[in-house]
């Protein structure tokens, strides 16, 4: 160990000086080029072109100098806050818009835009490997990272299983790749590019807020931020060794950072601005750009070869194959290599002969399908359209038929074919080689997954798990973190503690008088409760044995079954001789009677407190095993055929299924948690079993007639062994482990152990002290840090302090410090201190502090609101911040569940939790779910109607989802970002139309309108005011044409009784004789109507009239000359006018041809009425 330490300080020493003070000596030793300023020092040359600085701003990206010059915007439209990185050979740049999920390419110019990849949610890092034509991208929420070529194609996962990691760098040279570990102790991780050969590289005590990468030195860059907000920046090789910390001030918000040549630049979201610091030494750092930016810069890069450099290793294996592996997957080393490139089956060589391009197998004649085709990278799957299944052989599609043999036995389902009859298994399954059992996701087995089983096309799934637990290297199992699990029993005359391997068994406490068949522990205050049903009673103890108290000992019977709720603080027990299931707080007030009715002889009973939900067993003549809402709603039978003596009943949390055991029978069964997918596990493999107990992939039993406890494999039921034989009798089991019971927030309880502030997570409490406390050796005390170290005569304890690095893990950092104390007592017993403050020792006298979490002058300090203030770290986006007195916690929001740093969705459709109508299917949604009126019913979802037979089209125009393969038209439509959860109203399901580049709406049923925005009854409705808004426009147009139409009818009626009124008004007695004879006719035409003005005295009554009639004809005048050009003549001598009894005789249309008096002239040119002077027309 000396010599070690010895040689990282040599090591240290001299990257230090001879580097560091080299590079950063001045103007005179550096090379003097882009501008004319030294930016690196020692033997460098300047290398075009000259470089720039791409950084995200605002809503766009924009490149300026390094001086901070000519700025100016090469895309815009990017989201506020993106992660930036680029592809100098390809002259492309990419960058993932963290808000709405998406990774973007375009030009270093900004021009061919696309988009690669959509609803990415907690994108936490990103970089560009140049070597391999690929992209990184790290997931903090799966913990994840991913790949994808450039051009978007072949993406796969590479990492799984991290603890949130952040800051993906890459060194394709190296062939590794970077990230940090935001998880319990931050650390640096490294892979090489393939996922493989995972180590960690440096672990440190303070929050790690960003890594950068040096490809010219190889070391690694990050800064640091410690409890009291100091931060500091160090370096180390890609080994994690020679380091090199200073300190140094940084705002450690929104912060981002890349290397160049001799200099950090930083992102300053405070100021607004690009500064750089010299990478050596630190020290003041230097603004890029004099003016404040108008927005925070997002990120930070600088585009220069030497930033992206190509090493050309010669290598002793074949040439153009790797040099760490010796062979081709994928991709070469090097574009310039040459040789043979082996690729996987699925993928073929390029054009280049450098790497591998993804084999499209269904453009070769469906590669053999008979129906469908989907391509996926690497491999290819069959479809079947509607009305079809996919055949075992997963190529032929057949018609779905029912089997003609009964003799067939099938785990899913049977189909008759033209071989006979075969059986098939449920979509993305396939079945097993003994022709009748099915494994999948959606099959009994879950695809052989213990926890998650995710499908990634049909007939390829693989498993994951669940926060806290490790996937195994079988790919299948799921095992916990943490301590070791034990289990814990009753054993009718006392309670044990035996390890999981059937070992070191031990007595937590007895009874030789009762009869104990009933436990439970609550994790957060570390206490076993139990039910005596000899001595009728139910006590509590701690789990180490030293405590023991009475809760109840009258108005019990026969308590068989008991169980905690760690999240709500209640108890809950049943009671065989009652009839019933009562409950309590955990102290045993407010008891009360749960459920009463409708209950036989309840046995077993398990909670599941994030589902709200109360499960038990009822052995009486009707057995079920039943359930109901913690609230004592939708109370409902989960099994209730098959069962004879259903005794015990157990959640596992891991995979949310419910396990139950048959004392009568000997069978264990599993199901979902509302009683679906039903699988007998174990059959007379058990006695009598009595209550079983679920943790990682064991089941536990106890055997009631052989007095064994028995385990087996949870999924098959397989591998049957004994546990333990010198028991006398175990009954109820509970196994003991963090993360047996999730959600368990143990610092409620004595601050979880802590001194000062505690922080749960996954069943564990981590201690934290205030900024002016470290953490004590033993984790959970703090020790007061002195505001100047004492140092020795020699100046050791300065010199161990200054020279400690942060590998070096011979002395804890907290014993460098001593704890303050003040000499004088008195003072502070005379101050009038806070309780929220402390009494400290500054420049020789005793004043009062607040203490972490609280503000003020110390004699009056006010919590802090960390959550207003934005000081809270809840970096979750499914998690909300919560202040309390002092401090802070993160809690999941409403839909989630989890420790509040690691939220999973909660599945209110699996575990029954929403409240969709009987008639409804429920939809799972992350944070929420849907509810949808099934096929013959309409509604909103949570209220659903029948379909009346006549009811009108238009109100069901809204149609159910098409329940299609997830992979199908994968190109053609997608789901929306998280930008756009809010786009569909009424619970309507959004999609994106990347080739249109639009959002529609899927609504739900009972909503229709482009966003949903009507329901079936408001659309009804606004369909009847546009109806009554059309009627009442033809009526108004009706109305006005029947109107029209009276009046042309009572003009014509007028016009038409206005000539028979002249023409009939005199008698004809009246009328005098007119010669005229047939030649003296003359017909004369006009291009006008003519027109007759008569003013008379009408002999129908007294007043004057004066009459426009206009004759529908020519004229024609009696005894008229043909030679007369001026018009038509009217003449009172040629007509005889005889008058009696002041009478007026006129001949209707009826002319003179002499004028003497009057003359009456319509004019052609402007159709205009006159009376003239007969004497002054024209002859």
């Amino acid at each position: 160990m000396f010599w070690r330490t010895i040689a990282a300080t040599f090591h240290l020493w001299f990257w230090t000086v001879s580097l560091g003070p080299a590079r950063a000596s001045g103007p005179a030793e550096g090379a003097l080029c882009w501008g004319g300023r030294p930016w690196a020092a020692g033997n460098f040359s300047c290398v075009d072109p000259e470089p720039y600085l791409l950084l995200g701003l605002g809503n766009g990206i924009q490149r300026m100098n390094l001086d901070g010059g000519d700025q100016r915007r090469i895309a815009s439209r990017v989201g506020r806050s993106i992660l930036l990185d680029f592809h100098l050979s390809e002259g492309t740049m990419f960058w993932a818009d963290t808000h709405a999920g998406q990774i973007n390419r375009a030009g270093l110019d900004g021009t061919g835009r696309q988009k690669l990849l959509y609803s990415v949610k907690r994108i936490t890092g990103l970089a560009v490997n140049w070597i391999e034509n690929s992209v990184l991208w790290s997931n903090a929420d799966k913990g994840t990272i991913h790949r994808m070529d450039t051009d978007g194609r072949n993406e796969k996962t590479v990492l799984r299983d991290l603890s949130q990691p952040k800051s993906v760098v890459v060194d394709p040279n190296e062939r590794y790749i970077f990230w940090l570990s935001d998880g319990v102790t931050p650390s640096i991780q490294r892979s090489d590019v393939t996922g493989g050969k995972k180590a960690t590289v440096l672990k440190v005590a303070d929050r790690l807020k960003v890594l950068a990468i040096d490809h010219r030195d190889r070391r690694l860059f990050w800064v640091q931020q410690g409890q009291g907000g100091l931060t500091a920046m160090g370096s180390c090789n890609y080994d994690g060794n020679i380091i090199n910390v200073f300190n140094q001030p940084f705002r450690p918000q929104a912060l981002r950072m890349t290397i160049f040549l001799d200099y950090v630049y930083l992102t300053d979201f405070k100021s607004k601005r690009i500064t750089r610091v010299n990478k050596y030494t630190g020290g003041r750092g230097e603004n890029v750009n004099s003016k404040r930016m108008p927005h925070p810069p997002a990120d930070v890069k600088v585009v220069h070869p030497i930033n992206q450099p190509v090493v050309e290793v010669p290598t002793p294996f074949n040439p153009g194959c790797n040099r760490h592996t010796g062979e081709c997957v994928k991709v070469c080393s090097s574009r310039s290599d040459t040789g043979p490139c082996r690729c996987r089956d699925g993928f073929s060589l390029s054009k280049q002969g450098n790497y591998c391009e993804d084999i499209n197998e269904c453009a070769l004649w469906n590669h053999g399908c008979s129906l469908g085709c989907e391509n996926v990278p690497g491999s290819y799957f069959c479809t079947c359209p509607k009305g079809y299944v996919l055949l075992p052989d997963l190529k032929t599609c057949q018609e779905t038929k029912p089997c003609v043999e009964n003799g067939t036995v099938c785990d899913h389902a049977c189909v008759h074919t033209a071989e006979g009859d075969v059986c098939v298994c449920p979509e993305d399954s396939v079945l097993n080689s003994d022709g009748h059992s099915c494994t999948g996701c959606l099959s009994a087995d879950r695809g052989g997954c213990s926890q998650l089983c995710v499908t990634l096309f049909p007939g390829r799934w693989v498993c994951e798990c669940q926060p806290g637990y490790q996937l195994q290297p079988d790919g299948k199992h799921c095992a916990a973190t943490g301590p070791p699990s034990y289990l814990l029993f009753a054993n009718v005359v006392d309670i044990r503690k035996i390890n999981t391997n059937g070992k070191q068994s031990r007595k937590l406490l007895e009874e030789p008088r009762g009869t104990i068949i009933a436990v439970d522990y609550d994790p957060v205050q570390k206490r076993v409760y139990f039910a005596d049903k000899g001595l009728k009673r139910i006590e509590r103890a701690s789990l180490d044995g030293g405590f023991r108290e009475m809760l109840f000992s009258t108005g019990l019977d026969s308590p068989e079954g008991l169980a905690v709720d760690w999240v709500h603080r209640k108890l809950y027990w049943t009671d065989r001789g009652l009839s019933s299931i009562s409950c309590s707080s955990l102290n045993g007030l407010d008891r009360e009677i749960f459920i009463d009715k409708d209950i036989q002889k309840p046995r077993g009973i398990a909670l599941h407190p994030q589902a709200q939900k109360l499960y038990w067993t009822d052995m009486g003549s009707r057995p079920a095993v039943e359930r109901s809402g913690l609230n004592r709603e939708m109370r409902e039978v989960v099994v209730s055929t098959g069962l004879v003596s259903p005794s015990g009943v157990t959640v596992d949390h891991g995979s949310q299924r419910l396990y139950w055991c048959d004392l009568s029978r000997g069978v264990i069964e599993s199901a979902k948690l509302d009683g679906s997918n039903r699988h007998i596990l174990s059959e007379n493999q058990v006695g009598h079993p009595f209550d079983v107990a679920v943790f990682e992939n064991v089941l536990w039993v106890s055997d009631w007639e052989g007095h064994l406890l028995h385990r087996l494999d949870m999924r098959t039921g397989q591998n049957l062994e004994h546990v333990h034989d010198d028991t006398m009798q175990p009954a109820s089991l509970a196994v003991v482990h963090p993360l047996a019971k999730p959600g368990a927030d143990v610092c409620l309880h004595e601050n979880g152990g802590c001194a000062q502030v505690c922080e749960s997570r996954l069943g564990l409490a981590y201690c934290s002290c205030h900024s002016t406390h470290v953490l004590s050796a033993d984790g959970k005390d703090c020790l007061s840090i002195n505001t100047s170290f004492t140092e020795s005569d020699d100046g050791e304890s300065s010199d161990r302090l200054r020279n400690k690095t942060l590998n070096d893990e011979s002395t804890p950092l907290a014993m460098l410090y001593t704890e303050k104390m003040i000499s004088d007592q008195d003072d502070c017993y005379s101050l009038r201190c806070d309780v929220n403050a402390q009494c400290v020792l500054q420049e020789g006298r005793a004043v009062c502090q607040c203490v972490r979490g609280f503000t003020g002058d110390g004699e009056l300090c006010v919590d802090v609101d960390e959550c207003k203030a934005g000081l809270a770290d809840c970096s979750v986006s499914e998690a909300e911040c919560m202040n309390t007195a002092g401090g802070y916690f993160c809690q999941c929001k409403t839909g989630f569940s989890g420790d509040g740093q690691h939220c999973m969705d909660i599945d209110e459709c699996r575990l029954n939790m929403h409240n969709c109508d009987v008639n409804a299917e429920c939809l799972n949604a992350v944070g929420k779910y849907q509810c949808r009126c099934r096929s013959g019913f309409t509604g909103t979802g949570f209220s659903c109607q029948e379909k009346s037979k006549g009811a009108p089209s238009w109100l069901s125009t809204g149609s159910p989802l098409d329940v299609t393969s997830p992979w199908q038209h994968n190109n053609v439509v997608q789901s929306c970002p998280s930008t756009h959860d809010s786009y569909c109203l009424s619970d309507g399901v959004c999609f994106y139309f990347p080739e249109m580049e639009s959002y529609a709406c899927n609504c739900a049923l009972g909503y229709m309108g482009e966003r949903c925005q009507f329901s079936d009854l408001e659309w009804w409705e606004l369909q009847q005011a546009e109806e009554e808004k059309r009627r009442n426009m033809a009526i108004a147009m009706c109305i006005v044409l029947f109107i029209t139409l009276l009046s042309i009818a009572a003009c014509i009626t007028y016009c038409y009784g206005s000539k028979r009124h002249f023409a009939t008004c005199p008698s004809e007695d009246d009328v005098g004789d007119i010669s005229m004879s047939e030649d003296s006719f003359t017909e004369t035409t006009t291009t006008t109507p003519q027109v007759y003005v008569v003013l008379d005295t009408s002999p129908c009554g007294d007043e004057k009239v004066l009459h426009v009639v206009g004759c529908p004809r020519a004229t024609i005048c009696p005894s008229c000359s043909s030679d007369d050009a001026g018009g038509i003549f009217a003449s009172e001598e040629t007509v005889k006018l005889q008058r009696d009894n002041s009478s007026l005789d006129v001949a209707s249309c009826s002319v003179s041809c002499d004028v003497h008096k009057f003359l009456v002239t319509e004019k052609a040119t402007d159709n205009l009425i006159s009376l003239e002077d007969p004497q002054a027309a024209p002859q």
